[in-house]
């Protein structure tokens, strides 16, 4: 398991440095608040929360962010406003066997990203 860091400094992939950086260097211009932690040695990234420098979630390659955009679309289907929102991922936490507070698509790695999928797709979240 990948471990989350606010403030990531070192790639998990591929050992190389990771610098804030503007997001135009993975978009070509700037979305959002701009910024974001990259890897530029392998193009792993993490956007980061508004008016701070603190990471998203793990730095994700190109395979997780394929997952983590699957896991959205089925998971944003379920829910219509913020507190229907925690109960799914609370529902999901007991599912999985982890705690509510890891249970984040952006803290997941690519085996749990994996395991919420199938779970998701299955339908034993509704």
């Amino acid at each position: 398991m990948i471990k989350y860091e606010k403030r990531p400094k070192k790639c998990p992939y591929c050992g190389g440095e990771v610098k804030y950086t503007s997001n135009a260097e993975i978009y070509g211009k700037e979305y959002g608040n701009g910024r974001c932690y990259l890897c530029k040695n392998c193009d792993a990234y993490t956007g980061v929360h508004n008016n701070t420098d603190v990471a998203l979630g793990i730095l994700a390659n190109k395979e997780m962010r394929k997952l983590k955009n699957e896991c959205h679309n089925l998971f944003d289907k379920l829910w219509t406003n913020r507190t229907e929102r925690n109960e799914y991922y609370y529902k999901l936490s007991k599912i999985m066997n982890i705690t509510r507070e890891h249970c984040h698509f952006g803290h997941f790695d690519t085996e749990e990203l994996k395991q919420a999928l199938k779970i998701l797709k299955s339908g034993e979240l509704k």
